[in-house]
């Protein structure tokens, strides 16, 4: 995969589908900066941006993503094959359903998926640095380069969703004392049920991630 880092940028997302659209960059391709000034959160937020934090985005054609990986848990499976890789660099980083990562009780990033034209286009924020006391920040140094490389190396083995979800689904306990803001409303996750799919139950309803 194309690996281009960017000086300064408002937003990756943008950047990259923009350019993917315009036929100026392909997929398989990834963009990167520590300098995101106007990033884009989950329903179409800001995500706010400080220099010296990681962001980037990749896009890889439909036809390359794991064969077993539900459309609609993309976020979940990318943003828990990143947090596997700052795990194993010594973090206690985790991710929160659908597509928040925390550190602890504070979210620090977050993954927002689209798709278009047989493209899927991936991004992802890290705070390395706090930008204020409401969000912390990641608990080790790293090497933005390098953690970055190390994920996207991850990216083109192409894990199966099963092999993904195996280990999300120990995890999620962590996300039963948190709510969720969606396009269906505020919600807790206490008495969610995590569904093979990556959706959670909620008494007789189902509840599927869009981001």
């Amino acid at each position: 995969m194309e690996i281009c880092y960017l000086e300064s940028i408002a937003s990756t997302q943008l950047f990259l589908e923009n350019a993917i659209k315009n036929g100026k960059l392909e997929a398989p391709i990834c963009v990167w900066t520590l300098d995101q000034t106007n990033g884009v959160g989950s329903r179409e937020n800001d995500w706010l941006g400080l220099k010296g934090n990681l962001a980037f985005s990749f896009a890889l054609p439909l036809e390359t993503l794991p064969s077993d990986l539900p459309p609609q848990s993309a976020s979940l499976y990318y943003g828990y094959l990143f947090k596997e890789t700052i795990a194993f660099l010594g973090s206690r980083l985790w991710l929160k359903w659908p597509n928040d990562l925390y550190m602890g009780e504070k979210k620090i990033g977050g993954v927002i998926t689209k798709r278009f034209g047989g493209v899927a286009i991936v991004g992802i924020g890290l705070n390395i640095v706090a930008p204020d006391s409401i969000f912390g920040s990641l608990d080790i140094a790293v090497d933005p380069a390098s953690a970055l490389a190390i994920f996207l190396e991850e990216v083109e083995k192409k894990r199966s969703w099963n092999d993904i979800f195996s280990g999300y689904r120990l995890e999620y306990p962590l996300s039963q004392a948190c709510r969720v803001h969606s396009e269906l409303g505020d919600f807790s996750l206490k008495d969610a049920v995590l569904e093979a799919d990556g959706s959670v139950r909620i008494g007789q309803e189902r509840v599927f991630s869009q981001r």
